[in-house]
C-alpha cells in the first residue's frame, strides 16, 4: 500500500499512530488479534552505540540485553583465553534457552543474512544508507504482520534501492510505505491510499491506474463545480 498526500498532510503521523508511537487526540485504533506492527522511521539516528547485531537485536527489547551479552562474550572468547569468560558464557546460554531468546537469536541471524549485514560492524561507522538497512533489519526481526516504511529510499544509492525493491517484492506480509521515489512506488504498490485534508481515500489499483482515476475524479468535480456556479 502506497500512502500518498501533500507535505504536511499527516502521512508520518498516521504511520506513528499505527505503530503505537503516538496516541490519537480522539477515537481509537483497533488492531485485530495479536497483530504485530513495526516501523522504519524517516529519520534514523547516527550515533547509536554498539554493533550492527546490537541494533538489530534491539527490535525485540525483551531479549536484546541477553543476546547482546552473548554476542559480546563470543567475540571476546575468540580473541582471549579465559576460563572465567567460558563459565559466564555457559550461564548466559542457559538464561537464553530458558527465556526463549535462543529462537529470537536465530531470527536475528536470519534477518541479517537476508539484509546482507555485517553483524560485527560498529553502527556509527556505517554510511547513511547502511544505517537505514540496519533499521530495516531491526523492524523485520519482530516478524511484523504490518511493516511501515517512511521514506525507505532516503540516502540510498541506486544499487541499494534496487536491492530493497527486490527484497520487498518477496516480502509476504502487508507493507504501507511513504515515498517520493515514483519508480519505487510504481514497482511496489498494488493499492494506493491518499490523505487529503484529513480524509483517507482508497484506490485498489497500482500507481499508474491511480493517476488516471484521480484525474477522472478531479475532472468530474470541476464539472460539478462549474454547473453549481452557473446555477
Amino acid at each position: 500500500i502506497g500512502l500518498l498526500g501533500r507535505n504536511g498532510s499527516g502521512k508520518s503521523t498516521l504511520m506513528k499512530l499505527l505503530a503505537g508511537e503516538i496516541r490519537p487526540d480522539s477515537g481509537e485504533i483497533v488492531l485485530g488479534g495479536d497483530v504485530r506492527v513495526a516501523l522504519l522511521p524517516q529519520d534514523v539516528p547516527d550515533d547509536l552505540p554498539g554493533t550492527v547485531y546490537d541494533v538489530v537485536a534491539s527490535g525485540g527489547f525483551e531479549h536484546a540485553r541477553l543476546l547482546s551479552e552473548y554476542h559480546d562474550l563470543t567475540m571476546r572468547i575468540a580473541h582471549e583465553r579465559d576460563n572465567g569468560l567460558l563459565k559466564t558464557l555457559e550461564q548466559v546460554q542457559h538464561l537464553i534457552e530458558t527465556s526463549g531468546a535462543w529462537h529470537y537469536h536465530q531470527r536475528v541471524k536470519t534477518v541479517m543474512e537476508q539484509t546482507a549485514l555485517d553483524e560485527n560492524a560498529l553502527f556509527t561507522t556505517l554510511s547513511a544508507g547502511m544505517k537505514r538497512r540496519v533499521f530495516l533489519g531491526k523492524a523485520l526481526v519482530a516478524d511484523p504482520d504490518l511493516l511501515l516504511l517512511d521514506e525507505p529510499t532516503n540516502h540510498l544509492d541506486v544499487a541499494t534501492i534496487l536491492w530493497l525493491e527486490e527484497f520487498l517484492l518477496r516480502y509476504e506480509k502487508t507493507l504501507i510505505f511513504v515515498t517520493h521515489d515514483r519508480a519505487f512506488l510504481k514497482r511496489l504498490a498494488t493499492r494506493i491510499i491518499e490523505i487529503d485534508r484529513g480524509r483517507l481515500t482508497s484506490y485498489i489499483c497500482d500507481y499508474p491506474a491511480y493517476l488516471e482515476r484521480r484525474q477522472a475524479l478531479l475532472e468530474a468535480k470541476e464539472k460539478q463545480w462549474s454547473e453549481f456556479d452557473k446555477k
